[in-house]
């Protein structure tokens, strides 16, 4: 079997069939992907007529769950198809790569749908597809495994404070989530400012439940931020102390109030500076002309 295999005939019209069904069943590349657990872009390829981009067992598995899914009963076709693209049938090694596929972890899932969807017309794949599959599988759980490492680690690193004042700010905010727990109104302490003195900003009525000033003047986070958001929503992300604590970023809407405490100081990142208020220990903070300042004690 070669990689750079050509699209026969009984190819293209299978892919045309396939491509006309869905348009008329009115179903989006989107929806045939969750019906089928096939990657959009691979769907997007087999429509284009190019099956170059896996080995040709994997792109007729997909094509044979494709027909399944959108209602193309056309036995004649699809074996016309198995010729063309050259799958052996080595029903017995087929089998034993799904068992082995479906052991080996949940990345593997996708891989042993395409190994159902061949086994269930009873055709297989040869030794050297079945290397083949075996080093593809590696690449991609070595993949996935570098990229949740290197989340860990971008997690856990602060910026240098060289840059504090011109880290970039992410081009386009994320959709909203649900704020942390520590930064909500909601987890405030109860009565820590019935000993505080008198706070302009408590004359309004959004502040008068808020915890503006430190919870005790032995307390050791003595930096304490409010950030409350005015107008439709913004990225907000804390570092206090240099890295000892890292408040995860995400975007809020606009009449949540976020607390936050630091022993010293404050790394402040707002994705939209207009669209907050900031306040240090109850003073509200002149307005921000950048989108990343620092606040406390240099």
């Amino acid at each position: 079997m070669a990689d750079d295999m050509t699209f026969g005939s009984a190819g293209a019209l299978l892919v045309r069939k396939l491509t006309q069904a869905r348009k008329e069943r009115g179903l989006s590349l989107d929806e045939v992907s969750v019906e089928t657990r096939i990657q959009k872009n691979h769907l997007e390829k087999i429509e284009a007529g190019d099956l170059t981009f896996l080995p040709s067992a994997y792109v007729y598995a997909f094509l044979k769950e494709y027909a399944k899914v959108i209602g193309i009963d056309d036995p004649q076709l699809i074996e016309s198809c198995r010729d063309e693209l050259s799958i052996p049938t080595d029903l017995k090694s087929l089998k034993e790569t799904q068992s082995a596929e479906e052991d080996s972890s949940q990345t593997g899932d996708r891989l042993s749908g395409i190994f159902s969807a061949v086994s269930s017309a009873g055709e297989g794949i040869s030794p050297v597809v079945l290397v083949g599959g075996a080093v593809f599988l590696v690449i991609v759980l070595l993949t996935v495994g570098f990229f949740m490492f290197s989340g860990t680690r971008e997690n856990t690193q602060m910026p240098s404070s060289q840059n504090l004042e011109t880290e970039a700010v992410p081009e386009s905010e994320p959709a909203l989530v649900e704020p942390d727990s520590v930064a909500l109104v909601d987890s405030l302490r109860e009565g820590a400012d019935e000993s505080a003195p008198e706070l302009a900003v408590k004359q309004e009525a959004w502040a008068k439940d808020v915890s503006f000033l430190p919870e005790s003047s032995t307390s050791p986070y003595q930096q304490v931020l409010i950030v409350r958001i005015t107008k439709d929503l913004s990225w907000v992300k804390i570092i206090a102390d240099d890295g000892d604590k890292v408040y995860p970023g995400a975007a809020y809407k606009a009449g949540e109030v976020l607390r936050y405490e630091a022993k010293r100081k404050l790394w402040v990142n707002i994705g939209r500076p207009p669209f907050v208020e900031l306040y240090l220990n109850g003073e509200k903070v002149p307005p921000m002309s950048k989108r990343t300042i620092v606040l406390g004690e240099e």
